[in-house]
């Protein structure tokens, strides 16, 4: 049975009528599964009985059942399970921190001073097969629906009593790979009528898949933060890490970038897996600043998280010093990702499809 979390405004209106209830009422069920996180039909406090049972005869109000969770040491991430309607497994993370603790430059500010973010998984494995990040190893098994992908975050929240303030689609998978889905859940995440989160709290990973880059930029019209998997300015580099550069080389990839720049006027990310001996010489630091300069963008730099299928080292903290230091010298700003969640496999590059002790 379909599930009706990862529907549209229109999708419950229409749904509703069909169902012979006033059209008012999708309304109403709108703000209690995406403002108010109801995860079961019976918690819908202002539908009549018959109309919820109804409704809960004719469709799921969610797909996901949740699994294990495991909380890192010392206040670090927590990483969530959950299964899917198939019997399949996927991954999220709830990072909990005050605002860029570890940055070498502030971030925007949460009201609080704390940040509650979501690290949301899009697909079921991962076809880009980077050369350092757990996802891309094991079978792909299909995409994620927009549902399956916003109830991570409602389910993170009812799970741990929290507000979440930010979204991040930076687990399992590529998301543009996923791009329907994707440019769905987001607009669900930022709408009036979804959960309503500033789109700049929102934030879009890719590893570079060109066209859509260009596609998904215009269709929110620039509204949500995106963040783009450098990893190398050198094209031979990139294209032993991240596979897909082959098929969109760098010089394709900037050309895509810079009109993103140009025309919205919209800060872009740069992410850098820092690998020892792969990609952190000057060589690559004066590169970086070739590329992101002209484009106003902001390097984050992630220290390698170990992975047993790869022979990659991570880097001492002084040669990540040292690294960030060329970039900043070159003009740049840099944040450096301090590594959270190594001992429960939830930093960056780790997750994977894993029943983890699921049984």
């Amino acid at each position: 049975m379909k599930a009706l979390y990862g529907s549209t405004s229109d999708e419950i209106e229409t749904f509703v009528i069909a169902q012979g209830l006033p059209k008012y009422r999708a309304a109403q069920i709108l703000d209690w599964i995406y403002q108010k996180n109801v995860l079961a039909w019976d918690e819908i406090k202002n539908l009549p009985k018959d109309a919820l049972q109804k409704l809960s005869g004719e469709i799921r109000l969610t797909a996901l059942e949740p699994g294990e969770e495991k909380k890192a040491v010392a206040g670090g991430p927590t990483k969530f399970l959950f299964k899917t309607p198939d019997g399949h497994f996927l991954e999220s993370v709830l990072i909990s921190q005050k605002d860029a603790p570890d940055s070498r430059e502030g971030e925007e500010t949460i009201p609080q001073g704390r940040r509650e973010t979501v690290c949301v998984s899009t697909q079921l494995g991962c076809k880009i097969q980077c050369a350092f990040c757990a996802s891309g190893q094991g079978k792909f098994t299909r995409n994620l629906t927009a549902g399956e992908i916003v109830e991570q975050v409602a389910r993170i929240s009812r799970m741990t009593g929290k507000k979440i303030t930010n979204v991040v689609f930076m687990g399992m998978g590529e998301p543009l790979d996923n791009y329907e889905a994707t440019l769905k859940a987001v607009r669900i995440l930022i709408e009036p009528w979804g959960f309503a989160f500033g789109a700049r709290r929102v934030t879009v990973s890719t590893s570079g898949i060109t066209p859509k880059i260009l596609e998904f930029v215009k269709a929110v019209d620039g509204r949500v933060r995106l963040s783009v998997s450098l990893h190398s300015s050198i094209d031979e580099v990139r294209s032993s890490l991240v596979p897909i550069n082959q098929r969109y080389p760098l010089k394709e990839l900037v050309s895509a970038l810079r009109r993103i720049n140009q025309d919205l006027k919209r800060e872009i990310t740069f992410e850098y897996t820092l690998i020892a001996g792969v990609n952190d010489s000057d060589e690559e630091a004066e590169g970086i600043a070739m590329i992101a300069k002209p484009l106003r963008a902001k390097i984050n730099v992630i220290p390698y998280n170990p992975i047993a299928e790869f022979p990659h080292k991570a880097p001492t903290p002084e040669a990540t010093e040292r690294f960030c230091d060329q970039l900043e010298r070159r003009g740049l700003r840099v944040t450096l990702r301090q590594t959270v969640g190594r001992d429960i496999d939830a930093a960056c590059g780790q997750l994977r499809l894993d029943r983890m002790s699921a049984r």
